[in-house]
């Protein structure tokens, strides 16, 4: 074999073993990221972030854990109030867009609601929407569709 065309594999190899181990590193940082923002809005998440910020002595954070517990659920209403008023603009959007849809489009717009649920649900939706009705697996539950 020629020497230039082991090289050229060689590099090629190479390249492709850089771009895979990067391609992993990336995801794994990105999923780290996330996670550490989807736990700032939980109670635990919230107390456990300002720990590790503060680094309080024992003292402090005796004195310190009923504002964090106090400030902490207030964070978790907040961020379920907003879900709530998300998940009821994107109804309302639903529904005024509906009359100028045709069927296609209507059911790709149900395709997203669904989408929406699933992502609202990560661990599976909540036990009592668990065991639906054939005839309503799939459908979406917004008012006028």
């Amino acid at each position: 074999m020629n020497i230039k065309l082991k090289y050229t594999l060689a590099f090629i190899v190479v390249l492709f073993i850089g771009f895979i181990l990067g391609f992993l590193v990336s995801g794994r940082l990105i999923h780290n990221r996330v996670n550490r923002l989807q736990k700032y809005y939980t109670p635990v998440g919230f107390r456990y972030e300002f720990r590790q910020l503060l680094r309080p002595t024992p003292e402090q954070l005796q004195s310190m854990r009923p504002v964090l517990e106090k400030y902490a659920q207030q964070n978790r209403e907040n961020m379920m109030l907003f879900r709530t008023q998300q998940r009821q603009l994107m109804k309302n959007l639903f529904h005024d867009l509906k009359p100028f849809l045709s069927g296609p489009q209507v059911k790709r717009l149900r395709l997203m609601e669904l989408r929406q649920q699933r992502r609202f649900f990560r661990n599976g939706p909540p036990p009592h929407h668990r065991r639906m009705p054939p005839h309503f697996q799939g459908k979406p539950r917004c008012p006028g569709f």
